[in-house]
């Protein structure tokens, strides 16, 4: 029996990015996608030997990527790329930039490899190759979500190739977070080693839009700077290492969640019904946190790592001299100042 190569993105739909709506002058739209890619060999082992990702607008090709065996290795961390059969090798958050004139419709990917061979052996054995296909879509916005903090603030990640949420690339590819800033431009006082020396610590939390909590969790510890923590204290749930978390319902498949919140901070209830701009809790430093921030993204559903992320557009905040009251990208790095509250 020949042996074969399965191929699955994760997640199986796509959900691209398209930054056409920035605070600043730039040099055109952008789209972004990202993804997980499983190979999968049966009936016998397969020695992968390369990939080519290739998206289309329709039937036009936007763009092609080669991927060579030395390419794999190097992405992965494998140094033998045979896959024995019955078993797979993952190719995790893939993610691509390109301009956003045209908008994909989906992906195309093809692995080739041949068969019965060991790494560095020579050229033998039936040459396999795999092809799969995920389409490509992109989320409206639906609600309006105001900035959910005062004062000024940094944007540390956000939506582009140098956030770290994507290795993450079903629930949180679009995430954010947000660190405030001191008069001296600085995160923290000090050495920064105790909570209070951050001047994220503390800080209100509001919600940016009206709806229905629908995820609570409220106990989790508050984490010394840098600490790593516990893995008892997770319980077996992965949710928690976002820590203390609120996710709200917007009633529109939208849900937007704040997490890494101060323990006991929470002012909701599970279920409650919560308008813009209330106080849901404060900043805190719990779960798989490296210091105190807000962790801001937005779900087709409330949970993590099952529902899908949504890119988001922000309103109601400054950046660059600028107030912006109508939704817009917020891009990493960019200062933004949202209004003060009483």
């Amino acid at each position: 029996m020949t042996p074969r190569l399965s191929l699955e993105t994760r997640p199986q739909g796509i959900v691209a990015g398209l930054y056409d709506r920035l605070p600043f002058p730039n040099i055109g739209p952008t789209q972004e996608i990202a993804f997980d890619l499983g190979i999968t060999a049966y009936d016998g082992d397969v020695l992968l030997q390369g990939m080519v990702i290739q998206g289309y607008s329709g039937h036009q090709m936007l763009f092609e990527q080669r991927w060579s065996a030395h390419i794999i290795r190097q992405r992965t961390g494998e140094e033998d790329l045979t896959i024995s059969a019955g078993t797979g090798l993952a190719v995790r958050s893939l993610q691509f930039l390109l301009h956003g004139y045209e908008c994909l419709s989906h992906i195309e990917i093809t692995v080739v490899g041949r068969a019965g061979e060991a790494e560095g052996g020579a050229e033998g054995g039936a040459r396999i190759q795999a092809h799969c296909q995920a389409p490509v879509a992109y989320h409206e916005q639906q609600t309006d979500y105001y900035f959910p903090l005062a004062g000024t603030w940094w944007a540390a990640q956000a939506g582009d190739w140098s956030d770290f949420h994507k290795t993450e690339v079903y629930s949180q590819p679009f995430a954010l977070d947000f660190v405030k800033l001191g008069p001296d431009g600085r995160t923290f006082l000090g050495n920064g080693r105790a909570l209070s020396d951050h001047h994220s610590w503390n800080q209100p939390v509001y919600a940016a839009a009206g709806g229905k909590v629908a995820y609570l969790c409220f106990d989790m510890p508050d984490m010394a700077p840098g600490a790593i923590p516990d893995q008892a204290i997770m319980r077996g749930d992965m949710r928690r290492l976002l820590g203390n978390a609120v996710a709200v319902s917007h009633a529109n498949g939208e849900f937007s969640y704040y997490a890494h919140l101060q323990q006991a901070s929470l002012q909701v209830n599970d279920g409650e019904v919560v308008r813009r701009g209330a106080l849901l809790g404060r900043v805190g430093n719990s779960g798989n946190s490296p210091g105190p921030h807000l962790h801001f993204h937005v779900m087709n559903g409330p949970n993590l790592f099952i529902d899908q992320g949504l890119p988001v557009r922000f309103s109601h905040f400054e950046a660059g001299g600028q107030q912006f009251a109508e939704p817009i990208t917020i891009p990493t790095r960019m200062i933004v100042v949202g209004p003060e509250r009483t």
